[in-house]
């Protein structure tokens, strides 16, 4: 019997490396309208949270401005620098982030990626 493999045309995934996430064009297509994101750490459960900002929520004030991060896209995929938040990451799974890979889903009730640090690939 054979066992299906999982493709990775549409897996979610993002990369981290020592000053930014990197995430693949899956994940980077629920970040195509917004050109700046939240980013949260559960320290417990070992999760890292991106949730997009649409520009009608940044003027609308409905998020204070010192917790936005700016979105790069790039064409197929999008790009997240904080070097303090990957150290950070780092320090919480005790591994250099020099390009580890981690699958990613999005949470559609929440709007947000979330990356499960006890599972790189």
């Amino acid at each position: 019997m054979f066992e299906w493999e999982k493709g990775n045309a549409f897996s979610l995934v993002v990369t981290l490396y020592a000053n930014n996430f990197t995430l693949n064009n899956a994940a980077c297509t629920k970040f195509k309208d917004s050109k700046w994101c939240m980013i949260g750490i559960d320290r417990t459960n070992k999760q890292v949270a991106i949730k997009p900002i649409s520009k009608k929520d940044i003027d609308l004030n409905i998020y204070p401005l010192e917790n936005l991060h700016k979105v790069f896209l790039g064409k197929g995929y999008a790009r997240i620098s904080n070097k303090n938040i990957i150290n950070e990451i780092s320090n919480i799974i005790n591994k250099e982030c020099n390009g580890i890979k981690f699958e990613a889903t999005f949470d559609n009730d929440q709007q947000m990626l979330i990356i499960d640090l006890n599972k790189p690939i």
